[in-house]
């Protein structure tokens, strides 16, 4: 093959290439007010999905974090650590959850005080001093 013919050949390749990758990488939209009105529901798998679904939407969910605080108090902790996960997706768009996620810190779940640290991080990535509690791998107070 002749180099013209070769570099279009590759240019056709690669922009075919292109195409198919982001006919792959369609993301999906998350409706975050159908999300926030799920965190409300009595219903603790709905409230998990609501809580995973405001985590994919990232900082676009910032309009929840006023929702999700109260979730951070939920009595599972499958549901506390999930409504961290998505304030930790949300990132610097969530600083007004930074209270209510400190509160976190003296969970009695270990994976919800690690997530609760995370997302203090993720919120507020220049804070100093944030460390887990003594023990937190294994839930024993000092």
């Amino acid at each position: 093959m002749n180099k013209p013919h070769f570099a279009v050949f590759l240019m056709v390749f690669t922009v075919f290439i292109a195409s198919l990758g982001s006919a792959c990488a369609k993301k999906e939209t998350v409706n975050v007010s159908a999300q926030t009105a799920g965190l409300k529901s009595p219903d603790k798998d709905t409230r998990i999905n609501a809580c995973i679904e405001l985590a994919k939407a990232g900082p676009k969910a910032a309009s929840a974090v006023s929702d999700l605080i109260p979730i951070l108090k939920d009595q599972d902790a499958e549901v506390r650590r999930l409504a961290a996960y998505a304030l930790y997706e949300i990132g610097e768009g969530a600083k007004a959850a930074i209270p209510a996620v400190k509160e976190l810190m003296n969970d009695r779940d270990p994976a919800v005080v690690q997530q609760a640290l995370n997302t203090l991080r993720a919120i507020d990535p220049t804070a100093k001093d944030l460390q887990a509690p003594p023990n937190v791998t294994t839930g024993v107070k000092p």
